[in-house]
């Protein structure tokens, strides 16, 4: 590459050997950390003292749905938690129902129907996820809930007490989650708030870099940060007036007098809409997470090996957020390391023989241990993830076997996602982008019709500057991937890319400038308009 070229540069590609050995920064995860281990520990200690007995460690199937309430605001985490809850619930009936139906000697023909079913489930929560944008911990705990579920009820687990354990499990999840709004009832919109100007203030700093990547930090924790507040109902709050004066100073508007905050994120149908559209992020990710979960556990099947389960678990953890070809790598190794590692402990806790009620503190540990490290390092968090698994199966006296087939079965997952990577629709990420670009042109377009039509801050031209906002950061993430994935090909059209996405925020920030009881300055549209022609009339192609 010509360093001395001034045309803007895709960023270059990460650090396997930085990815592969990041320290975990579990600075303010603590909190969320020990609700983790308490949504488990609470209810498998209660159903211990019922009666359970074993049966009791089932509840951290129910328990993974106070990972997915964090950062939420109460006001709506209690919905999200609840969802999860009975998700997994329902994801616990039916794969245990079929698993009780495969039985402990199924023939080659049912085990193919249960890993079908397990892959479908990977498939549709992979697209759900990956189009709501919801981030980590991804589909990954509803997959393990799934596959658990399937194997215990295959050794004599009755379904009745799966499906209570999972469901107090649940409940437990609820009550924790919600417990902190009793003393810090305002805590994530606050949080979310300070984040989004503390990106504004660096950005300001830094004399409004030009660097894409900056300026998409600054869009994505804005748009949260005003996402949050609608869903706190505190978009007339203080809170909501200081992201409001950090908002102008950002796009150097003046101040005006009254508060009229920007939308939150698209809803889920729109979202879910968009992401519909083929060679979408979403779409690439379940098409890949299908045929590599289905291939390693068929694969599995064939082989003789004894969990087809954990094949498409290991094919699962490495797609489930789409990474690009680096870091889907870096992430497979994760899980392979993190396997080998997790398997010591298991196999240093089975020799331990440990009692019911040390194992309930055991696995609450180890989930909080879990969401402490899922975010910073896959490795170590997959360190925890495997004995957690372990434990919650069928406790067999010799555990040779499903130790190593545990390992040979994730490392089958793994060489089957990093193969799906490169063949199944390898070289989607060019579609990828270029939709995404073309999303952002017509985006422009709506936005200047909008607001010539009416007054820039009427309920359409509002909506449409958000839903601009939206393109701009799925343009953005499909450009970084394909830089990743192919950065020859992506370093042609990244200059035009660069240019598109500023007049795209330049167009947002003109809005924000204008004063809205009134439309847009028709010369000013005008520019933006002229811009805007000349940088879609010099697109580079595609190419080979």
């Amino acid at each position: 590459m010509d360093t001395d070229d001034p045309r803007p540069q895709p960023p270059a590609r990460p650090s396997m050997m930085g990815a592969l050995f990041a320290v975990p920064d579990v600075r303010g995860r603590w909190p969320a950390a020990i609700r983790a281990g308490l949504a488990f520990a609470i209810p498998a200690a209660v159903l211990y003292l019922l009666g359970f007995d074993r049966d009791c460690l089932l509840a951290a199937l129910g328990g993974f749905a106070a990972l997915y309430g964090e950062k939420r605001p109460y006001r709506v985490r209690w919905r999200a938690v609840s969802t999860a809850g009975a998700v997994l619930v329902a994801t616990t009936v039916g794969y245990g129902a079929l698993g009780a139906w495969a039985g402990p000697s199924a023939t080659p023909t049912e085990n193919l129907v249960v890993i079908t079913a397990l892959v479908a489930g990977a498939a549709v929560t992979a697209f759900c996820l990956n189009a709501l944008r919801l981030g980590p911990p991804g589909p990954f705990f509803f997959v393990l809930t799934a596959a658990i579920a399937s194997v215990v009820t295959r050794h004599g687990v009755d379904l009745t007490p799966l499906v209570t354990a999972a469901a107090a499990g649940a409940v437990a999840s609820l009550v924790v989650s919600m417990a902190p709004a009793l003393w810090r009832p305002h805590g994530p919109e606050t949080a979310a708030t300070a984040a989004a100007i503390r990106a504004v203030e660096d950005y300001l700093d830094d004399n409004r870099s030009a660097g894409p990547a900056h300026r998409h930090g600054v869009a994505l924790s804005t748009l949260h940060a005003w996402s949050v507040l609608h869903d706190a109902a505190a978009t007339n709050s203080a809170l909501a007036q200081q992201l409001w004066e950090s908002m102008h100073r950002w796009h150097g508007a003046r101040q005006p007098l009254d508060l009229a905050p920007p939308l939150p994120r698209p809803s889920v149908v729109h979202r879910l809409r968009i992401a519909a559209r083929r060679f979408s992020h979403a779409e690439v990710t379940t098409v890949r997470v299908a045929a590599a979960a289905f291939a390693a556990g068929a694969i599995s099947i064939a082989t003789g090996l004894s969990r087809p389960d954990w094949a498409i678990l290991g094919a699962v953890l490495v797609l489930q957020l789409g990474p690009d070809r680096i870091r889907g790598m870096v992430r497979g190794a994760h899980r392979l390391i993190g396997t080998v590692a997790g398997l010591g402990v298991f196999v240093a806790l089975h020799l331990l023989d440990l009692g019911v009620p040390t194992l309930i503190v055991v696995i609450a540990a180890l989930n909080l241990l879990i969401e402490l490290t899922i975010v910073g390092n896959y490795a170590v968090a997959v360190t925890f993830i495997t004995p957690l698994a372990m434990l919650m199966g069928d406790p067999a006296a010799d555990i040779t076997i499903p130790v190593r087939d545990r390992f040979l079965e994730t490392l089958l997952g793994v060489v089957c996602a990093i193969a799906a990577m490169w063949l199944v629709l390898g070289r989607a990420h060019r579609r990828t982008w270029r939709y995404a670009d073309d999303a952002v042109v017509d985006g422009f377009d709506d936005v200047l019709d909008g607001a010539a039509a009416g007054p820039v801050g009427s309920p359409r031209p509002m909506t449409l500057r958000r839903d601009l906002q939206w393109s701009l950061l799925e343009a953005e993430m499909a450009a970084t991937d394909a830089a990743g994935n192919e950065p020859g090909w992506a370093r042609r059209r990244w200059a035009a890319h660069v240019a598109l996405c500023h007049v795209g925020h330049e167009a947002l920030t003109w809005c924000w400038r204008a004063d809205p009881h009134r439309p847009l300055d028709p010369a000013i549209a005008g520019m933006l308009s002229e811009r805007r022609r000349l940088l879609t009339d010099h697109t580079p192609p595609d190419g080979p």
